[in-house]
């Protein structure tokens, strides 16, 4: 127990950072869709309360839409290019001599 008197101990401050990307990722939106609800109103960014309600109401739509188990956020497809097409060129065919 500290002394009577005494100064509380010394904690530092601890600062939480989020994105656009972190709260679409935990919507299961995209960062377009968070875009989206941020220009018509719905989530305020940059006010954590807004964040938290927006994000229990987007969890409970996606629950109630679906299954009960169903994750929150998708996992997105990448869309690549595949091996043959890499340099941007077709192979030359081969010329057949007799």
């Amino acid at each position: 127990m500290p002394k009577k008197g005494s100064k509380p101990p010394y904690k530092p401050k601890i600062e939480y950072r989020y994105t656009v990307k972190d709260v679409a990722e935990a919507a299961g939106m995209t960062r377009n869709a968070v875009g989206v609800a941020k220009a018509r109103g719905k989530v305020d960014p940059g006010d954590f309360k807004s964040v938290v309600s927006f994000l229990t109401r987007a969890i409970i739509e996606r629950r109630l839409r679906g299954d009960l188990f169903v994750p929150t956020a998708r996992v997105a497809k990448r869309r690549g290019r595949t091996g043959s097409q890499v340099s941007g060129k077709r192979p030359k065919k081969a010329v057949r001599r007799r």
